[in-house]
């Protein structure tokens, strides 16, 4: 501990932080998980096609990775 207690501040600021980082991470995979799943609905369904290594929609020509990342947006079908 320093004089002014700048260095107890500090380690409290850094466990903030990780505290942070782990919830936010979370959250991501929590996100990443509803994309997954939107993807693979995508990939079954009869309008998805595949050109080159990316899937598309035939119904409203999306990019179906970007497009299953917006949970707003929602299937034509």
């Amino acid at each position: 501990m320093s004089c002014c207690g700048k260095t107890i501040r500090q380690v409290g600021s850094i466990a903030t932080g990780f505290t942070r980082l782990a919830t936010d991470n979370l959250r991501i995979t929590r996100k990443a998980a509803a994309t997954d799943d939107r993807i693979r609905m995508c990939q079954r369904c009869k309008a998805g096609y595949w050109k080159g290594r990316t899937l598309w929609c035939k119904m409203c020509g999306c990019y179906v990775p970007a497009k299953a990342r917006v949970q707003s947006e929602q299937c034509p079908l």
